[in-house]
């Protein structure tokens, strides 16, 4: 039972929808924006203030989705809370694929260092989580009831070899990073993004090859699995010191972003995000073995032991969820449209995304179209209020199933909605303040003059008392 629980847990549950970008904020000048594609400013010259900071009022994007044959049962598992594989087929040869991602920034500070080249400079602490999966029915139902996909496979004189081979990672981890922007010309920005990562959590299981082998005269079987199993935690190793950061997993991570101006109000911008690793502790665990065997009558608690006891201790370095990204943009005044093409350089997934959004005043409405590459539609909206000094936003990267989840929670309904599952949510707010940072033709603050006289008392004043002017 405890495999069972754990292994749905692990592959709908730890899993982070990589497809998660909060395309939205793109180009809208907002805090967020500025430190996920750096060169993006944060500020608007003769109108900002000098500091712009979250306070630390967690801005928090977290999405996910299910697509394929294993739907209904992770709907059921997630709306009801039962595991339920009485509607898979255990021939379908369709694969289900789950896709989850959480991007928290618990900390965001963005100075305005210069006017001249609008140069920014700014420092953040995030967390975030990737991960993907993707498994066949036969090893979703197992878990379950084996006795059906035993019986089918004995009622067919060749066997289907392959028949549970899995690809299950999950990454979560803290960035600490430094970011700068300039302006290099009037139609030219660049932007860089260095981080430090320590690591929270990483399992990666992958079968590359898998078969079923019966002994009739025992009325037994056994599963051989080829494949690989690494993991900095064990099902018992779990404690709240896991998400303190530290050096324990140490790891470094790059981002390079440009923003070109064009003639007729096009813009390009691309970047290359999060280009890193993370060298987790010899403390970390890792099995790999060559037709690994599970005979059917120790498929129980027992199992756990006896896997544990083939586990190694042993570090590996593993990549961060790099991507590369560009965007086309075509500015129409009140009116903007990005076009986003967006795909993972280490890992599968990417995206396709279509932006389109309208400025009346402080408020700012877009609309998502977005083709993920793990075979799903989504169709986002946000709202957003921002001024020079204030924004605030909120927004789905798929309103739509976000609804039908909503709905299918509030109601324990395991069999609402149609088609692929998910959902998304995010929401962000930043304030600046300081003095206003201003072109020096229009700046009103002159050193020496613009400074209180409570604040302009110098020592020999403080020594001898208050002297006569002249």
């Amino acid at each position: 039972m405890r495999l069972a629980i754990f292994s749905c847990i692990l592959l709908f549950c730890v899993c982070s929808d990589i497809s998660g970008q909060t395309f939205a904020l793109y180009r809208t000048g907002t805090l967020y924006d500025s430190f996920e594609n750096p060169s993006q400013t944060a500020f608007v010259t003769d109108s900002s203030r000098r500091y712009a900071f979250n306070f630390f009022i967690p801005t928090l994007s977290a999405t996910y989705g299910v697509s394929g044959p294993g739907v209904p049962t992770v709907k059921k598992a997630l709306y009801t809370g039962k595991y339920d594989v009485r509607d898979l087929s255990e021939t379908e040869k369709k694969l289900s694929r789950v896709t989850l991602s959480e991007n928290t920034y618990l900390l965001a500070f963005k100075a305005f260092y210069s006017v001249r080249y609008h140069r920014e400079l700014g420092f953040s602490w995030q967390v975030r989580t990737d991960g993907y999966g993707v498994t066949s029915n036969p090893a979703l139902i197992i878990f379950q009831d084996y006795n059906r996909v035993i019986n089918d496979e004995l009622n067919n004189t060749d066997f289907n070899n392959n028949l549970f081979n899995t690809h299950i990672y999950a990454q979560s981890y803290h960035q600490f990073s430094m970011t700068y922007r300039e302006q290099y010309n009037k139609t030219f920005a660049y932007g860089l993004k260095l981080s430090y990562l320590s690591g929270i959590a990483y399992s990666k299981l992958k079968v590359n090859s898998s078969n079923i082998q019966f002994d009739p005269g025992l009325d037994d079987y056994s599963l051989y699995l080829d494949g690989d199993l690494r993991t900095n935690v064990y099902y018992d190793d779990m404690g709240r010191k896991m998400l303190i950061p530290g050096i324990k997993n140490p790891g470094l991570s790059l981002s390079l972003s440009t923003d070109h101006k064009l003639k007729q109000g096009w813009n390009i911008m691309a970047n290359v995000k999060d280009l890193g690793f993370i060298r987790w502790s010899k403390n970390s665990y890792i099995f790999r073995d060559k037709d690994y065997k599970i005979k059917a009558s120790a498929v129980d608690d027992s199992l756990w032991k006896d896997i544990k006891k083939q586990l190694k201790n042993k570090s590996y370095i593993t990549p961060v969820n790099s991507k590369a990204e560009i965007l086309v943009n075509k500015d129409l005044g009140d009116f903007d449209s990005n076009l986003i093409l967006s795909k993972n350089l280490f890992y599968k997934g990417g995206d396709i995304a279509w932006v389109n959004s309208y400025q009346y005043k402080s408020l700012h409405f877009s609309a998502t179209a977005d083709y993920n590459l793990n075979r799903f539609f989504q169709a986002g909206a946000q709202v957003m209020i921002k001024s020079p000094n204030v924004e605030f936003f909120l927004g789905s990267d798929q309103i739509f199933k976000t609804a039908e989840t909503k709905t299918a929670l509030v109601n324990s309904d395991g069999t609402g909605g149609k088609g692929n599952m998910g959902a998304s949510v995010y929401l962000g707010f930043s304030m600046k303040f300081g003095r206003l940072m201003s072109r020096w033709q229009n700046d009103t603050y002159i050193p020496g003059i613009n400074i209180k006289t409570s604040e302009n008392t110098g020592f020999f004043k403080k020594l001898f008392g208050k002297r006569s002017e002249y």
